[in-house]
């Protein structure tokens, strides 16, 4: 496995793509990697909420409360069954730590025009766009900022 850090210039053949909430990751045979500016990918620590179709080479069962994890590295995965009868593994738990208390109950889906979040993807860059101040995330989302209250949100307003 590569270590973090490490970025590369283009993905594997037979990467997967997903999203754990507004930020894009792509995922190899255990190794996770985010978009990062220049047209590169940086191999990256997994993200708490991850689902995979498959375990890193070389993942353990542990037992903990009685419930059944896979474990590499520190990282731990949760087997499920889908509707579509299909194996899936999230992962529950990094750096040591397991954490179920922020896992999803669903697979994360791409983010849509009109979500807000708290802060901009990371590496987000500001744009000019008709006059108007937008953020343009490393995925190629498009985001304005808006003020509620005492509270700033980040709104999805395309691609």
């Amino acid at each position: 496995m590569p270590p973090f850090g490490i970025r590369i210039g283009t993905l594997p053949i037979g990467y997967r793509s997903f999203y754990v909430g507004p930020d894009p990751y792509y995922y190899y045979h255990g190794t996770y990697y985010r978009p990062y500016a220049g047209n590169q990918y940086e191999v990256v620590a997994p993200p708490l909420g991850a689902v995979v179709d498959e375990l890193p080479v070389g993942a353990k069962v542990a037992v903990i409360d009685g419930q059944k994890y896979y474990e590499l590295n520190g990282t731990y995965y949760q087997e499920e069954i889908t509707a579509d009868n299909e194996l899936q593994y999230t992962v529950v738990g990094t750096d040591g730590v397991l954490n179920t208390a922020n896992t999803p109950d669903t697979e994360p889906v791409e983010p849509a025009v009109g979500d807000r979040f708290d802060a901009l993807p990371a590496d987000s860059k500001a744009v000019v766009i008709k006059g108007e101040k937008m953020y343009l995330s490393p995925s190629g989302m498009y985001y304005k900022e808006v003020v509620e209250g005492n509270k700033v949100y980040y709104e999805i307003v395309g691609k």
